[in-house]
């Protein structure tokens, strides 16, 4: 399921810094010193402790956000004024989106952020090269020489 990309990068100008002891190769500044410009400076340790967490976040959102979307959809119970004003106030009537097509826009924008925090830490921790690297190999697999390859 293909999700949309945040408005707006909201780490957008931030830095991670690892300091300390970092495996050659990795951190977004080589692993040494403060981040130039704003940004966070962490320890490996750090570092590994806030992507295990923001991992676990993500993942608690990833399967949130089909069942809110799918709330978007729900339809009224009997044709009478009564369940169809309540149910437009829920799903939107086209001029507005309702109570849940919020929450749905609000649970694709937490799972956004978290993603983002998820790669960017990676990324600071050297972890995401090896990960990219084997994520092409397995879609040149997946999909043929000459077919489009939008979808694996």
């Amino acid at each position: 399921m293909a999700l949309p990309a945040p408005e707006s990068n909201w780490l957008t100008g931030l830095n991670f810094t690892i300091t300390g002891d970092q495996p050659a190769g990795g951190g977004a500044s080589g692993g040494a010193g403060a981040p130039a410009g704003p940004g966070f400076s962490l320890s490996p340790d750090e570092a590994r402790s806030m992507l295990t967490t923001a991992k676990r976040v993500r993942d608690q959102l990833r399967p949130m956000v089909p069942k809110a979307e799918t709330l978007t959809h729900l339809t009224s119970p009997a044709d009478e004024p009564g369940s169809n004003g309540y149910n437009k106030l829920l799903v939107g009537d086209g001029q507005s989106q309702g109570a849940f097509g919020s929450g749905s826009d609000q649970v694709k924008k937490e799972y956004a952020y978290a993603s983002e925090l998820v790669s960017r830490l990676e990324q600071a921790l050297g972890i995401i090269e090896t990960a990219d690297g084997q994520a092409g190999t397995d879609i040149k697999t997946v999909a043929p020489e000459n077919q489009d390859k939008g979808f694996a």
